[in-house]
């Protein structure tokens, strides 16, 4: 059976990079990778992608607001604030666009940790601005199988590693705007890499985009939600994209690590089940 995704495509003008099957805006600058290994930055190579020309028409301008109109319609979600400034940040890496962190070095119990998502939105116009969180659970053929795509409707894997709007009991949940539950260690071995990702529901009918999307972070915390091991704003310049690969979790040798990627697409959730090998219609 084939998942479901009712989508319709939308055109741009644009200079295009590729990523797996999906399209990059090269307008938004690819920074250098570079890996955090014991506290340190260290320069590794950059991506493979090619660059490739396309020139094709905007469908979906959004209207200029001014500053006023801007600040009424900035949403601040309601969170258990509280509970939050309990969460030790001051010892969280603050890791920047094509930046690699190895989990096993920096956090103290690997089998349970909280990935947690915050995001403001301008909401225009009477239509619902909604973002979703996906967990693709990918093979080493770069591959997903239905039952290992975790979403609004197949919130828990299978192995029981992944949770969506869980947070081991930490209440955490209540306190940002996503929450996923891990637990790494019940990942099944022949999954090579779990990769997080931002879509937004009925982008194309409803005309919106991550123009409106601000302050986008991407956290790891600790299992027991005492620590923050990490951070990651996600969401930076980007525009008429519908959908965004945050973040890659990955097994290299006997490790897991982090590969933050902030690389945003048009084509919504539809294009990103394509990339990781989920049939849709």
């Amino acid at each position: 059976m084939a998942i479901i995704i009712d989508n319709s495509n939308k055109k741009i003008i644009s200079q295009k990079k590729q990523y797996g099957k999906l399209i990059i805006e090269t307008s938004i600058r690819p920074e250098n990778n570079s890996a955090i290994v014991l506290g340190r930055v260290e320069q590794t190579s950059k991506s493979n992608a090619q660059s490739i020309n396309n020139t094709q028409s905007i469908n979906n301008v959004q209207p200029k607001m001014n500053d006023e109109v801007k600040v009424k319609a900035l949403v601040k979600p309601k969170k258990n604030i509280e509970k939050r400034k309990l969460v030790d940040e001051s010892k969280s890496i603050k890791v920047k666009k094509g930046q690699k962190l190895s989990l096993n070095e920096n956090a103290k119990n690997m089998s349970k940790l909280i990935v947690v998502l915050d995001f403001n939105v301008m909401n225009i116009g009477s239509n619902e601005f909604d973002l979703d969180v996906s967990v693709f659970m990918v093979d080493g053929n770069n591959k997903t199988a239905e039952k290992d795509f975790i979403f609004y409707e197949n919130t828990r894997s299978s192995c029981g590693g992944i949770i969506l709007k869980k947070d081991h009991n930490t209440y955490l949940k209540d306190a940002y705007d996503e929450s996923i539950q891990l637990d790494l260690n019940l990942v099944p071995p022949n999954i090579q890499k779990l990769a997080f990702t931002v879509t937004i529901y009925e982008a194309s009918e409803r005309n919106q985009n991550f123009g409106r999307v601000s302050d986008g972070y991407f956290r790891i915390i600790a299992g027991d939600g005492k620590e923050e091991i990490m951070s990651y704003k996600f969401n930076e310049n980007l525009s008429v994209e519908t959908a965004v690969v945050v973040a890659e979790i990955y097994r290299y040798k006997n490790e897991w690590k982090i590969n933050c990627i902030g690389s945003g697409f048009r084509g919504g959730l539809e294009a990103l089940c394509d990339n990781y090998g989920i049939e849709t219609i």
